[in-house]
């Protein structure tokens, strides 16, 4: 048996997708023929000039394309950026903290115990140096003494 490198010369069969012979070589013509006249498409209408904005509004979409890009990839990034805020670049997030009315009120209660004594080792400051200036009894009632 001699083998084929094409696969298809050694199928027999045929899957019933033929055209006529010369059918496409007259398709255009025969299509031409079928349909009705149209005079309305014969005589050619004037194109209006176009406007500046016509001209222009391709562009401004993609310039406001690229800029809703921007700013989603900003978005993502300051989302999933790890990194704390600076105080010292935020004077908002700063002016918060030295009121000592609204560290007492909503930054002390969320505090843990173990959290403090642990950041506090991290940085090199003896907790037990502390004790003179701040109770901490319970959480919940920690304040800032003067």
């Amino acid at each position: 048996m001699k083998n084929d490198e094409n696969i298809l010369t050694r199928l027999a069969h045929r899957d019933g997708m033929t055209v006529p012979e010369g059918y496409f070589a007259d398709f255009a013509r025969s299509m031409e023929a079928a349909l009705p006249d149209r005079p309305e498409l014969a005589a050619a209408s004037p194109v209006a000039p176009r406007s500046w904005w016509q001209r222009l509004r391709p562009y401004t979409y993609m310039a406001a394309m690229f800029a809703g890009v921007w700013c989603m990839l900003k978005l993502f990034a300051m989302l999933t950026s790890s990194s704390p805020l600076p105080l010292e670049t935020n004077p908002v997030i700063a002016e918060a903290f030295s009121n000592d009315v609204f560290v007492n009120e909503y930054v002390i209660p969320e505090l843990n115990e173990w959290d403090l004594y642990d950041d506090l080792m991290e940085d090199g400051i003896d907790p037990a140096a502390l004790l003179d200036s701040v109770s901490m009894s319970t959480p919940s009632s920690l304040s800032i003494t003067d």
